[in-house]
């Protein structure tokens, strides 16, 4: 099993770029590396951070962001690498508020008092919400279909890569059997590998900009981390609501018994 810290690839300028595989399962079996890859948007990569990504040979790329977003903050690399794309259609949000369409940190930003408590509970309901938002199951079917017959490198992203994201690594990693101490410790590695420290000054600036006021820096590492109280309020409202983690995966991502086999003996070594 890799190290944390070997897992995340230092690009120029994608924030949270690594490889989720690496895992073991808890039949003792591993994730396959250089298979599964999570990371932030791709709007500013370099063209070395391109080269970068081509030399993973990734085939599939699942962009979470609505199109609005997408358009916002189109990837460097369309255009430049010939990747099928897993993405929300551009009319299916022609309908949607625009609230909706925005990441889940700068939803619960614009709709806290900006302060840090306020913040974290946005985005601790926020993750009782997004698995059954009829996007993100979408999203997530479509993702887990490609798993089970493609035998190619998948890509998964959002805007942070770490709540959309991070909700879809996390089930990944229940489907292949990961123990769930190691899929909680691959979740929290946004908060190092996402490089708040760095990006905290520029970022508050521009939400400051945005909103015409003063964010404490606690407001901010609050919207920028993650916290394992997120997964198990995602946890919690599958099992409110489905019956269990497994059942939310059988009865609403339609993951059967043999995509489910599929998926482990492509993935599994």
């Amino acid at each position: 099993m890799i190290l944390p810290s070997e897992r995340v690839l230092k690009l120029e300028a994608v924030n949270n770029f690594r490889d989720y595989g690496g895992w073991r399962a808890t039949d003792g079996a591993v994730v396959a590396t250089g298979r599964l890859f999570r990371c932030a948007h791709l709007h500013r990569a370099t063209a070395a951070d391109i080269d970068r990504i081509r030399a993973l040979r990734i085939s599939t790329v699942t962009d979470l962001r609505s199109p609005r977003e997408q358009q916002a903050q189109p990837s460097a690399w369309l255009g430049k690498l010939p990747l099928a794309v897993i993405e929300e259609p551009v009319e299916a949000s022609e309908t949607t508020e625009i609230d909706a369409d925005e990441p889940p940190h700068i939803r619960a930003l614009r709709a806290s008092d900006f302060s840090f408590a306020a913040l974290r509970d946005f985005l601790a309901a926020a993750y009782a919400e997004m698995p059954y938002d009829a996007r993100h199951i979408a999203l997530f079917r479509r993702y887990f279909d490609a798993l089970a017959v493609g035998p190619g490198a998948m890509l998964i992203h959002c805007a942070a890569g770490k709540d959309r994201t991070g909700i879809l690594a996390w089930l990944t990693h229940h489907v292949l059997g990961v123990h769930a101490d190691d899929a909680m410790a691959d979740y929290l590695l946004s908060n190092t590998a996402g490089n708040i420290e760095d990006r905290l000054p520029h970022t508050r600036r521009r939400m400051e900009e945005t909103y015409g006021r003063a964010i404490s820096d606690a407001a901010m590492i609050a919207m920028l981390s993650v916290e394992p109280g997120y997964i198990q309020r995602c946890e919690a409202a599958l099992v409110a609501r489905s019956g269990s983690v497994e059942r939310y995966l059988t009865d609403v991502l339609g993951i059967d018994s043999v995509r489910r086999d599929r998926m482990r003996a492509a993935l599994l070594t």
